[in-house]
This record gives C-alpha cells, sequence and structure tokens, in this order.
C-alpha cells in the first residue's frame, strides 16, 4: 500500500535532483491537510482546479518543493504559466510530470533548462507511432524484432516529450514531434526546428523505473 501525496522517492540526479510522490486514484478533491504543505498561492490555484487536474497538479507541487528542498533551493509559490509551465524564480530551473499513480519533479540551480516527462510501458499503444516518429525513427523501429518496437516507441515519445519542455524556455512556441529526431544507443536526439532557431547543446537520460519509463533532458 501506498499513502496519497506521501514522497515516493528522492534521488540524485545527473542533472539535478529527482523527487516523485504518490498520487491516489479516482477524482476525490485533495484534503486540506495536503493543501496546506504547497505555497498557499499554489493551493489557492489547485483550489481551482477539477478532478484528476487538482490531484495531479497538486502532487506535482509537491514533488517539485522535495526535491528543491533537497537540493537546499528555497521556492516561492511556483504558478503556471501560459503553456502550464512552471514559473520560476531566476537561478533555479525545473520541470514536472506526472502519470496515474505518481506526480515527478526534477529540479537544478543554474541556467540550463530541463525537461522531464513520465510514461507508462503498459498497455501498449504502437498506433501513436506515426504522430511521434518522423521516417527515420519509424524505419529504426519496424528494422526491430516485435517485442522491442513498442519499447523504441514510448522512449522516443518520452524524450521528445522533455525535448519540448526543455525548449520551451527557448522558442516559446509549439514544437511538433517532427522537429525532433530521437537515437537511443545512447539516448540523444538531433532538432530539426522549423523556425531555425538554436544552435542548442542537448544531454539526454533514459531510464526505466518499475513499469514506468522516464526520460529527462537538459539544455545548456
Amino acid at each position: 500500500m501506498t499513502t496519497p501525496f506521501a514522497p515516493a522517492f528522492v534521488e540524485p540526479h545527473p542533472f539535478g535532483v529527482l523527487a516523485a510522490v504518490h498520487l491516489p486514484p479516482g477524482l476525490e478533491p485533495v484534503p486540506p491537510e495536503v493543501l496546506a504543505r504547497v505555497d498557499p498561492a499554489e493551493a489557492r490555484h489547485a483550489e481551482g482546479l477539477r478532478g484528476r487536474r487538482q490531484i495531479e497538479w497538486t502532487g506535482g507541487r509537491l514533488a517539485l518543493r522535495e526535491a528543491a528542498r533537497a537540493a537546499g533551493i528555497a521556492l516561492p509559490a511556483v504558478l503556471p504559466g501560459p503553456r502550464g509551465e512552471p514559473v520560476l524564480p531566476a537561478g533555479v530551473q525545473a520541470s514536472v510530470s506526472h502519470k496515474r499513480t505518481i506526480a515527478l519533479a526534477l529540479v537544478a540551480a543554474g541556467g540550463a533548462t530541463l525537461g522531464l516527462d513520465v510514461e507508462e510501458r503498459e498497455p501498449p499503444r504502437p498506433a501513436i507511432a506515426p504522430r511521434v516518429l518522423r521516417d527515420e525513427e519509424r524505419a529504426a523501429v519496424e528494422a526491430l524484432p516485435e517485442p522491442l518496437r513498442w519499447p523504441a516507441i514510448v522512449a522516443r515519445f518520452a524524450i521528445k516529450e522533455a525535448i519540448y519542455k526543455a525548449l520551451h524556455p527557448h522558442v516559446r512556441r509549439y514544437v511538433a514531434f517532427s522537429e525532433a529526431s530521437v537515437s537511443l544507443a545512447p539516448p540523444a536526439a538531433t532538432l530539426h526546428l522549423a523556425q531555425g532557431e538554436g544552435p542548442f547543446a542537448l544531454e539526454v537520460q533514459l531510464a526505466e523505473r518499475g513499469p514506468l519509463v522516464l526520460a529527462a533532458v537538459r539544455i545548456g
């Protein structure tokens, strides 16, 4: 059994500190005693959300604060920007992601921007491949034995989501899946930005944790 909104782990990461918080099932409102663990302005924002959105957003802010505390960073209220990104104080970088049972945050001091994404390996959803992969990525996946294809798709999907989060502070626009090409051995990415921004230096970290795939990107 896991306790809803309790820390799942807090640990060092190559790009900073990574923390996770357990999320409860269902749609019950976040209890007041849980909202009291975030900044009052964050709690007020959460009170305006409903259902899973409230649960996931609150869990993300709890994970963010756990990671920041472990990194020795004092955070003010971290509210969402126009695309839902955390609006952070100068000198702090972070990214948040969540799935049904867990919310995670990656936090670091400095100027390199961060992107974090978590995906579930099950159930397989290979039908997403035409939407998220470039032609050369699809060819690489199709060359693999059948059991390895979905893991290769979901890993690329997670890395691309993390790339777009790390890119957002630099480009401030929607970035299509076709604007990055990902390889997995070792994990790396090449950008094909439609508006020619950059160049950007990307670092990619990919890990599996139980049924989850975790991708992190740092852009210096």
